[in-house]
């Protein structure tokens, strides 16, 4: 929002009190003068005033809006700022499809994102976890532009241990909250987050999210697979053929996909790719029939209903 954009009538005096309160709840960050949560005052959104930097701007954050419809996130905007919230632009989205059935060491093991060269295990995130052999939370990609897969249930279970009960009203079940039972359910989120100056012109503002079901956020990411059975060695030159046998262990011996393009990353001018591409046959075989359209697919679907709300 422009430095100068007004408050809404209702909530210019309802941050006028707040912050002559003794309990006042906007706080200075790293890049604004005040940021304060406003759902204690009945909102869906943080306020973020007054950019250290620039003129000035503001932002607002919406929460839970994979909740929302998208009337109601333009009715939320409206609410805190004088403003016609289609016409306010869009500094990150966070674009997610789940993917049932399929859990994330499935995808550690066979995704790969083009052009990005980073990738880590596991982040700075409270339901982050290794070990085991298991790894729930796989980014690719670096900050404000990444790739993040996670267990969705993890991270359902992690909030729900959180919870406390409201007064004397009884802790809501976990299926009733959720829509999943808390326990034999594979729910893997694959999830991009784009900011940083990245959005497309044609969802730039929040008028235009109307187009995000034609939208394709995960055109990046790339299912790689081998076939059941080390290829025939007759096919190939023995050192080709012994080549793609050293991938195939390489890939067991580091644990995936990922640790495997960092380590020839490392260790040569950028060539995981081209390697990746010329040994996909000797690649770990895939139990699970992902495609990126079907990732695509399951967004798209999950898109159109919260538009149609």
């Amino acid at each position: 929002m422009p430095a100068r954009t007004p408050y809404s009538k209702g909530f210019g005096e309802l941050y006028s009190e707040a912050r002559l309160s003794k309990k006042d709840p906007f706080k200075p960050s790293r890049y604004y003068l005040a940021v304060g949560d406003l759902r204690p005052f009945g909102y869906d959104s943080i306020l973020h005033a007054h950019c250290v930097h620039g003129d000035g701007n503001f932002k607002l954050e919406l929460i839970d809006t994979g909740k929302s419809s998208l009337a109601n996130l333009v009715r939320e905007i409206e609410r805190v700022f004088e403003v016609d919230g289609r016409r306010m632009e869009v500094s990150r989205l966070d674009l997610a499809a789940d993917i049932r059935d399929v859990p994330v060491s499935w995808f550690m093991d066979h995704l790969r994102a083009k052009h990005k060269r980073w990738a880590a295990d596991f982040g700075n995130v409270d339901y982050s976890r290794m070990g085991m052999n298991s790894v729930e939370t796989l980014y690719l990609g670096k900050r404000p532009n990444f790739y993040r897969i996670y267990d969705k249930i993890a991270e359902f279970r992690y909030q729900y241990a959180r919870l406390r009960p409201d007064g004397d009203l009884p802790k809501p079940s976990f299926e009733e909250l959720y829509g999943y039972p808390e326990a034999g359910v594979i729910l893997t989120r694959v999830e991009r987050q784009i900011g940083g100056g990245r959005l497309p012109a044609t969802i730039g503002t929040v008028g235009k999210l109307a187009s995000l079901p034609d939208f394709y956020p995960f055109d990046q990411l790339e299912i790689l697979a081998g076939a059941s059975e080390i290829p025939n060695a007759d096919h190939y030159e023995l050192s080709a053929y012994l080549q793609g046998v050293g991938l195939k262990a390489m890939v067991a011996k580091l644990g995936g996909i990922q640790r495997t393009i960092r380590w020839i990353n490392r260790h040569s001018p950028g060539n995981a790719a081209r390697l990746l591409k010329r040994y996909a046959a000797f690649l770990p075989a895939s139990a699970y029939p992902v495609t990126v359209e079907r990732i695509h697919q399951a967004y798209r679907e999950s898109v159109q209903r919260q538009m149609a709300a």
